[in-house]
Order: structure tokens, then sequence, then C-alpha cells
């Protein structure tokens, strides 16, 4: 059984991809759902309250399974493959911000739409491979850890696949650096959902889950059996991380992902 989180934000401003309010109140809502875990969405990593987590997560049993890092790109427009020297200069110093609170709350930090999206995929990728040399030597002074996120070609030009995200891992060469994947952008990209998990075998440490339309598991069209078969073949044991559109409304979405979930799982 495979533990499942879901995307959460607990700051004022932030309506993500899954659950948001005070910070009490969405981790009662989802341990009383039954998560194990809850994903933070974190809008400003300076002045974000850890030790109110850290209460929090040992009050209702939830781990923190990752930190997402998207307004860093879509609210402040930071981003690590910028050619602006400057913008990726603040996007590196606010990355190891949430490198800092991943340590803390022991979770990785994800690197999705703060890749960026530049015009020129070239030299794109060697900024991105530049700022992400400097995370990764950060990362690994205070233990904590980067995941790349592939997305797909309509939110990013770069990095659109787990391969490409194994290859960039490679290059860099850091063991603080893993890949994850989202089952809505894979259904974008490969060819075959079981096939790109199970080619990233050992370098993939969490899986966003949600259905072709991003809606909640079982509301689309994806085969979430056979995603299921290929992590258990490469044995994986960390998170499955609902991250959904909250439609009808976020509590509905949130309960007919964990229903289904544990419905493939048993």
């Amino acid at each position: 059984m495979f533990p499942i989180a879901i995307v959460a934000a607990v700051e004022p401003g932030i309506n993500p991809l899954g659950l948001s309010g005070e910070p009490e109140l969405v981790f009662r809502e989802a341990s009383r759902m039954g998560y194990d875990g809850v994903e933070l969405v974190i809008k400003d990593p300076s002045s974000f309250d850890v030790n109110k987590v850290e209460r929090l997560s040992e009050e209702f049993g939830l781990s923190v399974a990752a930190v997402g890092t998207v307004p860093t790109y879509m609210i402040y427009g930071l981003s690590l493959s910028s050619p602006e020297k400057r913008i990726r200069e603040k996007a590196i110093e606010r990355i190891k911000e949430y490198l800092e609170i991943g340590h803390r709350l022991n979770s990785p930090i994800i690197i999705g739409s703060v890749k960026g999206k530049p015009e020129d995929r070239r030299r794109g990728m060697e900024n991105l491979k530049s700022s992400l040399r400097v995370c990764a030597e950060y990362a690994e002074k205070i233990e904590a850890r980067i995941l790349i996120e592939p997305l797909n070609r309509y939110e990013s030009t770069i990095v659109n696949t787990l391969r490409e995200a194994v290859n960039l891992r490679n290059e860099l060469g850091s063991e603080s650096i893993g890949v994850m994947a989202d089952t809505f952008h894979m259904n974008i990209e490969e060819r075959s959902l079981y096939d790109s998990i199970v080619e990233a075998d050992g370098y993939l440490g969490h899986v966003h889950i949600a259905d072709s339309n991003r809606l909640a598991p079982g509301e689309g069209h994806l085969d979430f059996n056979q995603v299921m078969a290929a992590l258990d073949k490469i044995g994986y044991r960390s998170f499955l991380s609902a991250e959904i559109l909250p439609l009808p409304n976020p509590r509905e979405a949130a309960e007919k992902t964990i229903r289904y979930i544990k419905m493939i799982l048993s």
C-alpha cells in the first residue's frame, strides 16, 4: 500500500489543485478523509510558519509529503531558466529557502513550473542546469532533497518527459536530486505511462495523481491499475499525492480521490 497525500495550501491568496484554508482546518480535513500526508504549496518561504506545520503534522499524524514551489513562477515570475541573470539569482535564493523548509520537515521540494518556459530551449536548458547545480550544492550541504517534475509542452518548453528528467539528473550528477511523475502531464507526453515509470526505476521519489482531465482519479480515462502495477514493479513506496482540480468543490474532489485510489490499491 502506498501512502496517499493531497496537495494543500495553508497561506492566504493561494488556491492550489487540492485543499486550501486555515492550517488546522486543512490538516483536520485531510486526516478525517484518511490521507496519510499533505503536500504543501508554499507562497512565501521566508515567512512560512514551519513550527505550526510541525505541530499540526504531529497532532494529526500526517506527514508533509513534499513542498511545492509553484508560486515562485506563477505569482512572482521567477524561474531557474530565465535569460536574465538577476531573475535566475532571485529564483535560486528562493529555492534555497524552500530547501531549508524541506530539511526541517524531512520533505523533498518540487522543481516544476519554476523551471520556466524559455523561448530559446537550448539556452534555457543551459541556464536551468547552471541554476540547479547551485541549488543541488546547497541541498547537499543542508541534507535536503530536490525532485524534478516534467511538465507537459503547453506549460513548459523544457523537461517534458520522465526520461528527460532522468537524463538531466544524471548530467547534474547530484545525489540530492531525484525525479517525480505526474499522471496528468504523462498522459500528454509519454507514449506509455507504464513503461515510462518502469524506466525511471531508481530515480522516482514522488508521484502526482490526477486523471486525464486533471479531475479526481476515476473521472477521466487513465488506467490507474497500470500506473499502480508499474509502481509496484519498481518497488516504489513513496507518496501518491493528489493534485486535482477542486471540482465540484475541494472536499468532494478530495474524498472522491481517496476512495478511488484505495479501491484500486485494494
